[in-house]
């Protein structure tokens, strides 16, 4: 087995964490300035660097001689369990939801898009790269403007984000750890992200409406005026993300540290976090906190980096790893 390289475990746990901030955060996108700034950098690369990350450690799967069967069998699992158990958090405390297999808008759209996603590259992994990353790069550009229901197999997400993971199924690991360690690039790193945070926490109000644009799902009818140039804005949003998922590779730590190993926990993470954040929210515990007054987001965040620990609990994640890798020992990203 290849050596574990920390840098990877390292940034898995940084993004699994804003994966659950993330889902906090987004709740109060309208009642919180702070909460509201933050959903804006998250959601801007979250999403597209742990998607890329996923394809940079898909290759071993998708170069296989047979159909990674196995592995989108697993994915499969994965997210008509979590389906359930994320039901089963809402409909115990009355909350009304709906169950509908092949539409979701919640969580689990991350499993059904691997699972997608893995197929399609090993079908088209004989093509060349050029034309096919092209290609995903049209087709996300103009999905915006479908007709339909856009979360029918998860169908506009799975378009919209998947010249990620394409982008680090095609490039080598080693050439990415090379290029993001060099001192000029952790520089432009440094500057690039400090002035994105920058912006999202002064200019929160102003740039509120561009959030449909982040989630994946939504339709450019939700830019209102600006829907005509969904397609260009989706271009730049991509250019965004891009800079944003190397200056994050490049500023993450490279060196092992006591925390490193917790990154190789991200699949239980992901699966268990949702559904306890709804029994919290539902329980009214969110409330609660929220009648501290001033600082109270604070509070919060506490409450999520202690879930967060505890949900890197080893027995957590012997179920999910039976599922995704019966034979096999955990790989990097989220899913191995």
């Amino acid at each position: 087995m290849q050596k574990r390289v920390a840098l990877w475990d390292n940034l898995k746990l940084f993004l699994i964490f804003l994966v659950v901030i993330g889902h906090l955060t987004i709740q109060y996108f309208s009642s919180s300035q702070m909460f509201c700034a933050m959903t804006l950098a998250i959601y801007t690369f979250h999403m597209p660097a742990f998607i890329f990350v996923s394809g940079l450690f898909a290759k071993k799967a998708i170069n296989s001689s047979t159909p990674p069967y196995k592995r989108v069998f697993g994915f499969l699992m994965i997210y008509l369990g979590l389906r359930v158990v994320n039901y089963a958090s809402n409909i115990v405390f009355g909350v009304k939801c709906s169950f509908d297999i092949f539409s979701v808008k919640d969580i689990p759209w991350y499993m059904l898009s691997m699972a997608i996603w893995y197929m399609i590259t090993y079908v088209l992994k004989s093509i060349s790269p050029k034309y096919i990353f092209t290609t995903s790069v049209i087709f996300a550009c103009f999905a915006g403007y479908m007709t339909g229901d856009a979360d029918f197999l998860c169908i506009l997400r799975v378009v919209t984000f998947y010249p990620f993971f394409y982008a680090g199924y095609v490039l080598d690991r080693g050439k990415i750890e090379e290029i993001t360690a060099k001192k000029g690039a952790r520089i432009f790193s440094g500057i690039a992200f400090g002035t994105f945070v920058v912006i999202c926490a002064t200019l929160t109000d102003k740039m509120k409406w561009l959030f449909p644009l982040l989630s994946g799902r939504r339709k450019y009818g939700a830019l209102g005026d600006f829907q005509p140039w969904g397609c260009l804005m989706r271009l730049a949003y991509f250019a965004i993300a891009g800079m944003l998922v190397f200056a994050v590779i490049s500023l993450c730590p490279r060196k092992e540290t006591p925390f490193s190993r917790q990154g190789r926990n991200t699949l239980q993470i992901y699966f268990w976090h949702r559904p306890i954040l709804y029994i919290m929210k539902n329980a009214g515990l969110f409330y609660l906190i929220k009648q501290i007054g001033a600082g109270w987001e604070w509070v919060a965040l506490i409450v999520i980096i202690a879930l967060t620990a505890v949900l890197n609990l080893s027995f957590l994640g012997k179920p999910l790893e039976l599922l995704m890798n019966p034979k096999e020992k955990k790989e990097y990203a989220i899913t191995e």
